[in-house]
């Protein structure tokens, strides 16, 4: 069988994801977690790159099939 999708993903990732999932603003996810925005970004450009999607809904979807 194939990997769970969000397998490859880090614990921060992880939760970054969970939050995005909860439909968090990026700005929202930076204050729980204290990281900038910027870092926020970083986590969610890898995220998209590591599921292999281009959007929010694409990652989230990914998210509730793992």
């Amino acid at each position: 069988p194939a990997a769970a999708p969000t397998e490859d993903l880090t614990p921060r990732e992880k939760q970054v994801l969970e939050l995005l999932a909860r439909g968090h603003l990026y700005k929202e996810i930076a204050d729980q977690l204290a990281l900038s925005v910027t870092t926020v970004n970083c986590y969610i450009r890898s995220i998209y790159e590591k599921l292999q999607v281009h959007s929010r809904a694409q990652a989230v979807a990914k998210f509730f099939r793992a």
